[in-house]
Formats: structure tokens, C-alpha cells, sequence
């Protein structure tokens, strides 16, 4: 595992990166609130041939936790746009799957001058998957903070090991009003709605018509990432590659479930390694 840099944004949350290889920036960003080097497998496969970059988002890993704006993804998306300028070796190859697709979609779209091209898997959209991923990332939290506060927020599995991985989270959370943190990740969940004119959650299908770089969509196979939602994605996307999934639904069920012990879903990941360079290599 290389060292761990930090990186401070615009607002001064601290935000904690990797890199490893040598080549073109490849980003990789997680789903959902996961840890930057929950990838590490895929990083170190891609690394043979570029430069990898992983990081720890806000509320993510041993980042600051931090709460504020309309759309956390939108927050991740220009953070990651602030980092690749940081970094001086943009444009990036943005990539990611789940969460790490609509961030990295974001931050294409909304800084293009630093996406060289876009790696996409794992789309999720449509009412199941909007309606699944508000839920698990917000109504939990809005649940214990109305309930007992920010201490039970604190002592919530995720947040504490948010405050395990960097101890000045405590602080941070204790320091908030719960009915304003409550009403923050409403605002947040909002984000997750279902909407007929935004295919990929939280994306207008007017921004994805009007992409204009090389894009790689791998299919979806499950309900969270449903395969309608990548083949509609890849329709959008003027020239976009689109290619079969390089797992089954039942490997991803094994792995999201835990109908195998210990498994998880980026354990997939490397399966995605020789398309991944191949459309680099084509398109550099």
C-alpha cells in the first residue's frame, strides 16, 4: 500500500489520497461511502500501466466528515476535480463504479477540462435502486439522530469507524445540531428520488447528451445497477463504448449479500482490468 497524502480542499476538509504506478491518471472512486483503498486491488492491477489515484472522500474513510450543499455527489464530484488539478497530471481517466460512476459523471461533466475520458460501471438508477440507496445512505442516521442525538449518530457502526479512522470526526459530530444534521441528509436524500428525466441517479440525461469524451460503460446485472440503466446511460452518451459485464448477477449477490463469507463486491473488481487498458490504450 503506498503512503497515504492529505489534501485540503477549498473549506478546508481534509481529504486523504494514494498513489501508485506510472502512466496516464486513472481515478478510481469507490461505491457508496466507502474508503478509497477499498479498490486497492483493482489500483494495484491498473498501476502495471498508469498512474492510479484513490481517495478517501468526505465522510469517507479517514477523511473529515462534513455536511452541507444539495447533493453529496456533486460535493465528491468538484473535490475530485480540485484534486486532479492539485496533482498537476490531468486530464484523468475518471473512473469508478456505483457511487465512484455518479461521482466520477459528475465531475466530468461539471469540470471537464480535467476528465480526459470516463471508466463507468455499476450504474444505478431507476425507482428500486433510487429508492435502496436513499434509504441506506441517509434514513438510518436521520433515525438515531432524531431519536437520541448525535451521541447515537456517533455510535452508529459507520460513524464510528469514521471516528476510529480519524478521532477529529467525534468533535466534528458532536458539534452539530441533530435536528440540522437530520434535516441536512433529508436534503441529501432528495437527491435519490426517482426522476424520470435522470436515468443515472442525480444526473439530468440532458448533461449525459451533451458528454463529449471517450466513454466506457460497462452493463449492469443487478437490481441496484440495473442493465436498462447502463444500456439507456449508453445511449445518451454521444459515442460511448458499451460492453458486457465482466461478472454474473449471482457472483455480485455472493459477494453484496454475503452468501459468501467475507467476500465483496470490489473483489470483482480486477475482472474489469483488461478492458479498462484496453479502451485507455485505444483512445490515448
Amino acid at each position: 500500500m503506498p503512503e497515504a497524502q492529505s489534501f485540503v480542499t477549498r473549506d478546508s476538509c481534509t481529504l486523504r489520497y494514494w498513489l501508485r504506478g506510472e502512466g496516464p491518471l486513472v481515478t478510481l472512486t469507490p461505491g457508496g461511502r466507502e474508503a478509497g483503498e477499498a479498490v486497492s486491488a483493482l489500483a494495484d492491477s491498473l498501476a502495471v500501466r498508469c498512474t492510479v489515484l484513490t481517495w478517501d472522500r468526505r465522510n469517507a474513510g479517514g477523511a473529515d466528515v462534513w455536511f452541507g450543499g444539495d447533493a453529496e455527489a456533486e460535493v465528491w464530484a468538484d473535490d475530485l476535480s480540485d484534486l486532479i488539478a492539485h496533482l498537476g497530471m490531468g486530464p484523468a481517466w475518471i473512473a469508478g463504479g456505483s457511487a465512484g460512476c455518479r461521482t466520477s459523471v459528475l465531475s466530468a461533466v461539471r469540470h471537464p477540462e480535467t476528465a480526459r475520458g470516463l471508466l463507468l460501471w455499476s450504474a444505478s438508477g431507476g425507482p428500486y435502486s433510487c429508492q435502496f440507496l436513499g434509504f441506506s445512505y441517509h434514513v438510518p442516521y436521520i433515525m438515531a439522530a432524531e431519536a437520541a442525538g448525535m451521541e447515537a449518530v456517533c455510535n452508529t457502526p459507520f460513524f464510528a469507524d469514521r471516528i476510529a479512522d480519524n478521532p477529529g470526526n467525534r468533535k466534528r459530530l458532536m458539534a452539530l445540531d441533530p435536528v440540522e444534521f437530520a434535516s441536512q441528509m433529508k436534503r441529501w436524500n432528495e437527491a435519490f428520488y426517482f426522476k424520470p428525466d435522470q436515468t443515472l441517479a442525480g444526473v439530468p440525461d440532458e448533461a449525459l447528451s451533451k458528454i463529449d469524451m471517450p466513454v466506457l460503460i460497462v452493463a449492469g446485472n443487478d437490481d441496484v445497477h440495473p442493465p436498462a440503466v447502463s444500456d439507456a446511460v449508453a445511449r445518451l452518451v454521444p459515442g460511448a463504448t458499451h460492453i458486457a459485464s465482466p461478472w454474473s448477477n449471482d457472483q455480485w449477490l455472493d459477494m453484496f449479500t454475503g452468501r459468501k463469507p467475507g467476500g465483496s463486491v470490489f473483489n470483482l473488481y480486477p475482472l474489469l482490468v483488461p478492458a479498462l487498458l484496453d479502451f485507455i490504450g485505444r483512445h490515448s
